[in-house]
């Protein structure tokens, strides 16, 4: 039983933490503010606003161990999600996320408004409800809420984050014209790399990918509003989806992106799906850039990616 849950037999305002990234792209100090004054009629607000890299995971274990709250509300982008989760995951204390990011594909995936203030509106009736268990993805013992990606889309996120500035002006511009970049003259498109392998032991393999995105959730991201679904039938009911890529010909990654986009058919060659995954392999013969969660997290030759079932309890 969580404190959402317990019985209100001596009635007090529940208790939350508001977790801000002041750094994130949609994030203002009037904007904190807003989110502040409607969270704080339904319940004692505390903001605690990261201060820098591994913060956010800091407090949320902090609120966990020490009992501190009744709900722990996450108002950043994606990066900041991932390091709330990390702090969070396994454990009972319910979590609400708002979009304060660029992309906010958790935030949105599970219905939230794109925009903070009418998301906290939208949040308020929903504080009394009974959270919902969701899985999570996991490698090694870090966890993802949203995608993980090996080779060439976590180049892209690597180079992005060399600018925090141009990426918190510029948005999903700083995407594109860093994707354009890598594709053109930072990638190793002669030859493919990546190994998938997956099955109960782990015995079906796909050799010779020029990248893998495992899906938690559905879209993998956005793009101008439309939701770029490499993994439609990803989702919180399910276990991991895969999209691997066996050839970066132009003419085939622009069908490929326009047919994720819903502009063109599916069904296209050279690319690898799987669906409701457990337990994926991947290997790389040289070390190729990782992402979680939109985060570059260094460089992997070898990993096991997991699915953890009721890793986390969601509000919304």
């Amino acid at each position: 039983m969580t404190a959402l849950d317990a019985p209100d037999d001596h009635p007090r305002r529940r208790r939350a933490v508001l977790l801000t990234n002041p750094r994130a792209q949609a994030v203002s100090p009037r904007l904190r503010r807003g989110v502040t004054a409607i969270l704080s009629t339904a319940l004692d607000v505390r903001e605690v606003r990261t201060e820098g890299s591994g913060h956010a995971t800091d407090v949320a274990r902090a609120a966990v161990a020490g009992n501190e709250a009744d709900v722990l509300v996450c108002l950043g982008g994606d990066g900041t999600l991932n390091e709330v989760v990390n702090g969070m995951a396994g454990s009972e204390l319910p979590l609400a996320v708002l979009p304060g990011g660029g992309a906010n594909v958790m935030a949105r995936s599970l219905g939230m408004p794109r925009d903070p203030v009418r998301a906290a509106r939208w949040l308020l009736p929903r504080l009394a409800g009974r959270p919902r268990r969701v899985p999570l993805g996991r490698v090694g013992g870090r966890y993802f809420a949203s995608n993980f990606g090996l080779g060439f889309d976590a180049a892209v996120v690597r180079g992005v984050e060399r600018h925090p500035r141009l990426k918190r002006r510029l948005g999903e511009i700083a995407y594109v014209g860093e994707g354009l970049r890598v594709f053109f003259a930072g990638y190793d498109r002669a030859r493919g790399h990546v190994d998938i392998s997956w099955g109960s032991e782990l015995e079906h393999h796909r050799n010779g990918l020029y990248l893998a995105i495992v899906q938690n959730i559905d879209p993998y991201t956005f793009l101008g509003g439309r939701g770029i679904r490499l993994c439609p039938r990803a989702g919180l009911e399910a276990g991991l989806d895969v999209f691997g890529l066996a050839t970066m010909r132009t003419s085939h990654v622009l069908g490929v992106l326009f047919s994720a986009m819903d502009l063109l058919p599916r069904g296209r060659p050279h690319v690898t799906s799987l669906s409701n995954q457990t337990r994926i392999g991947l290997r790389s013969d040289v070390p190729l850039p990782v992402q979680m969660d939109g985060e570059f997290v260094g460089e992997r030759t070898e990993m096991i990616v997991e699915s953890v079932p009721e890793a986390l309890s969601v509000l919304g």
